[in-house]
């Protein structure tokens, strides 16, 4: 190869980097505690020796444009004190705090994961995520915490409007075309939750559960209140619950082992119960039981049962849990397989 066609190769490399980001903006590197992230994808870790003296452990992540409407989080890892009990169960010793969300989180969550609305601006474009760590010199009976949290930043589809509203030639000189249409065209169409959805399962089949249900010994957080959703397919929504415990409002019986008055009283009563998982339009099969169609489920009613859900629209399921504790009534939570 001659001096002027290598020069020219040279020139035209030069020119596609100026105009196309370079990849490291959307495969970054792991983000530690204090940084800022602008990258499509990034890890958060914890720090070595995290819990010695206790540390607030802040993440920024910095929208790449105004198209970003969503963030996503897996927990790869994530292990944090258990909530106190007292006077339900919450987060006191180890929180995790995400700006936009209106709970906190802690205990074991390990492969869990959630959605975060996003709506970025040219004067605001950034979202914080906190860890909040009690020193283990003080609180000895602590186990240790550790994490480590992918962070992906979904764009909505191109046609829609974006998060902040503005279109492309009224945003800043930085989002401005052309370097912005190459940050644009990412495949995020099938990763997008529908708008109101914490948790949003694509895969035709997995597992599903509450926070902190761990190894099966919860308990699950109280004062939530979230929609888990799945992407539509041509099949119903088959589910079966390998693990199943909640708080019932009353006793159950034998014609009513946790289902819809049982869980949710159509008469609120400050100190009766409301912790439920609602099922619309589910029919449950246990085995050596007729046939249930309920909608709100308790205690063990789902317990080893096979559960069917078909109807219009998208398919939803929404976790309720109240601000009451009762000891003798335990709170651990599901687990349940899912096929779509």
């Amino acid at each position: 190869m001659n001096f002027p066609v290598a020069f020219a190769l040279i020139v035209l490399v030069i020119g596609m980097l100026q105009q196309t980001p370079a990849l490291a903006q959307y495969t970054g590197p792991s983000l530690a505690c204090g940084g800022t992230s602008l990258v499509k994808s990034t890890n958060l870790v914890a720090p070595m020796n995290v819990a010695t003296n206790g540390i607030n452990c802040v993440y920024t992540i910095r929208a790449l444009n105004l198209r970003i409407c969503q963030l996503r989080l897996d927990f790869n890892s994530f292990s944090l004190a258990q909530p106190t009990l007292d006077p339900y169960p919450r987060c006191v010793n180890d929180v995790l705090s995400i700006e936009n969300l209106d709970f906190d989180l802690c205990g074991e969550n390990t492969d869990q994961h959630v959605y975060v609305p996003f709506n970025p601006t040219n004067a605001a474009r950034t979202l914080t995520i906190t860890f909040r760590i009690a020193s283990r010199n003080q609180i000895p009976t602590l186990t240790n915490p550790h994490w480590s949290v992918r962070v992906q930043q979904l764009e909505c589809p191109t046609g829609m409007a974006a998060a902040s509203g503005p279109s492309l030639r009224d945003t800043a000189p930085e989002i401005a075309a052309p370097i912005p249409l190459a940050r644009t065209f990412h495949g995020d169409f099938g990763l997008v939750a529908p708008v109101g959805c914490l948790q949003y399962f694509t895969e035709p089949t997995g597992t599903v559960e509450s926070f902190n249900f761990g190894a099966g010994a919860g308990p699950y957080l109280g004062g939530l209140s979230y929609a888990i959703c799945f992407q539509r397919k041509s099949n119903p929504l088959r589910l079966r619950a390998t693990n199943f415990e909640m708080a019932a409002s009353a006793d159950p019986t034998v014609g009513n082992p946790g289902f819809d008055e049982l869980c949710y009283s159509s008469i609120q009563v400050p100190a009766r119960s409301e912790d439920h998982l609602h099922i619309p339009n589910a029919v449950v099969q246990v085995p050596g039981a007729p046939t249930v169609r309920a909608s709100r489920f308790c205690h063990h009613s789902l317990l080893d049962a096979n559960v069917e859900v078909s109807f219009p629209g998208p398919f939803m399921l929404f976790f309720n849990s109240d601000r009451l504790f009762d000891p003798f009534r335990r709170e651990v939570g599901f687990r349940m397989t899912y096929q779509l």
